[in-house]
């Protein structure tokens, strides 16, 4: 498909391609979870009653709608019924922490939310409520359709919220030209088509969740929700993907690591997986070598992604090969059609090849800005003059280091800052350590990520007690975290330390704290 060609079909939208496989392959199964299935007119006229029951609880154009809910059949049906309300949903994550759902729901001015509300609706402008129950019983109502017309590219067909520097997350709003974009451009790249079968396994509150639930249905393809009985064992998770026949899997390298293991020793029959797709966190290539040897590199293609919320998900692609399992480099590739893509370093200047600098990137699926930010907006969007015409074009400033390779592509080095991704997830190291310091014994502390082996990277705390006879236990700080931060966010390891080592600056010498896990012996599991 040519460039040009992509671009005209992301002005269709987000729910327009959705509306063109429904249209294309309306018997063909759009969606299966927990042994039901549902076709492609079935799923879209379940989402056309759930944007009438949205219209009718008072939900508009332009709002949006917070949605508390599980991955699975009622999720995605209601994503597009919200969608086909002329509003943009607003994913939580159910196992958050309440303090963080609520302010989501207040801070994104959602007027309705679908799902369980449970302790979340304090001081939030929400009006209605649906319940999945109610959600659940729209699935065999076939009747009207759509309250509205189709949304164009520029209204917000969602908002993610991602780690804030100040404790509090912040908001991404994606308008569905965004989001379009990704999908049609990522044609360039991958052979998806309607035979497929895509399984939904994160969070629909991480922004992985939005490639693996759109990617199958603007292709006309199948979405298999994982069953929550497996998402947490690898053995489970790949009978799953081995009885379902999925096609296409997408996986944080870290997860892919135990269900590897589990592959390896099941020694499971995978052939009709035809891609894994990576993405959140670095890929370590050396930690595919012993699936590489059982499974080879074509079936399934091995491809590694790279991109960010603020970017649309993804927006660079590398098939791994045989050298990159020879080679220490993370090879993230290169753009999709229509990125265009800066090295730069601190001063906003482009670096020679073959230098370090951070990624800044520009393209049609590079959001507007964050909700309700306009200083962070103003400090990670910058407009930088075309070399071609002289106008300004939108750059989004990453905080990824990167520098290109002989051949154009770019080997990703790392973050430019504190804020790190592991396990799928961006998490500012910050934001931790302000939840350590709010226990009443504790003076200090500092977060990082440490490598125990390769692949297996974790977060681990030092901290200072405010006294040393009453000074917290690991144990002490885990449930006093539990209440602050999500799972991701938690520390694998405590370290109590006399006092924090300081630079010649009078600043915390983070190399040095680090140093003191391989120089100490004792430390809190």
């Amino acid at each position: 498909m040519v460039q040009s060609d992509c671009f005209m079909r992301a002005e269709v939208g987000l729910l327009g391609l959705f509306k063109e496989s429904a249209s294309t392959h309306p018997e063909r199964c759009a969606l299966s979870a927990d042994g039901r299935r549902f076709t492609y007119r079935r799923l879209d006229e379940w989402s056309d009653a759930i944007g009438w029951l949205l219209h009718e609880k008072g939900v508009r154009a332009g709002d949006r709608v917070a949605l508390r809910m599980l991955p699975g059949a009622d999720a995605v049906a209601a994503m597009i019924g919200v969608l086909k309300a002329g509003a943009a949903y607003v994913p939580l994550d159910v196992r958050h922490p309440p303090a963080r759902k609520s302010f989501i729901i207040a801070d994104s001015e959602a007027t309705a939310i679908i799902g369980d509300p449970g302790e979340d609706l304090a001081a939030t402008t929400v009006t209605s409520v649906i319940t999945t129950q109610e959600i659940a019983g729209l699935a065999d109502r076939a009747g009207r359709t759509a309250p509205g017309p189709v949304p164009g590219p520029q209204a917000d067909a969602y908002v993610i919220y991602t780690s804030g520097t100040t404790g509090a997350p912040k908001g991404v709003p994606v308008r569905h030209g965004h989001a379009a974009a990704l999908f049609t451009a990522s044609r360039a790249v991958f052979d998806f088509d309607e035979h497929d079968r895509w399984l939904l396994f994160h969070s629909i509150a991480f922004d992985f969740s939005v490639w693996e639930i759109w990617g199958a249905l603007t292709t006309g393809a199948e979405l298999v929700v994982l069953p929550h009985w497996a998402a947490r064992s690898p053995d489970k998770y790949l009978g799953v993907i081995a009885d379902e026949g999925v096609t296409v899997l997408n996986q944080t390298p870290t997860a892919f690591t135990t269900l590897a293991e589990a592959a390896l020793r099941s020694g499971r029959d995978l052939s009709g997986l035809r891609y894994v797709i990576f993405g959140g966190e670095k890929l370590v290539p050396a930690t595919l070598r012993p699936w590489a040897k059982r499974y080879g590199l074509e079936s399934p293609r091995l491809v590694n992604g790279y991109g960010i919320t603020e970017t649309t998900v993804f927006t660079t692609f590398h098939e791994v090969g045989e050298d990159d399992l020879d080679s220490d480099r993370s090879v993230i590739g290169t753009a999709l059609p229509g990125f265009g893509l800066r090295v730069a370093d601190e001063s906003g200047h482009e670096v020679a090849d073959g230098e370090t600098g951070e990624l800044w990137l520009a393209g049609p699926q590079v959001t507007d800005g964050y909700l309700k930010r306009p200083d962070l907006t103003a400090q990670k969007f910058v407009p930088v003059a075309s070399p071609d015409t002289g106008e300004p074009v939108l750059h989004y400033r990453s905080g990824d280091l990167v520098h290109r390779l002989p051949d154009g592509s770019l080997a990703y080095i790392g973050r430019a800052d504190l804020q790190v991704k592991l396990r799928g997830y961006r998490i500012e190291l910050s934001d931790i350590e302000a939840a350590v310091r709010r226990h009443e014994g504790v003076l200090d502390a500092v977060v990082h990520v440490r490598q125990f082996k390769a692949g297996d990277d974790r977060l681990v705390c030092d901290f200072v007690a405010r006294d040393e006879a009453q000074a917290p236990t690991a144990a002490d700080l885990r449930a006093h975290v539990k209440d602050l931060l999500p799972a991701y966010m938690h520390p694998a390891r405590y370290q109590r330390l006399p006092e924090l080592p300081s630079t010649v600056n009078g600043k915390v010498d983070r190399a040095a704290v680090a140093r003191s896990w391989n120089e100490t012996v004792v430390t809190h599991e």
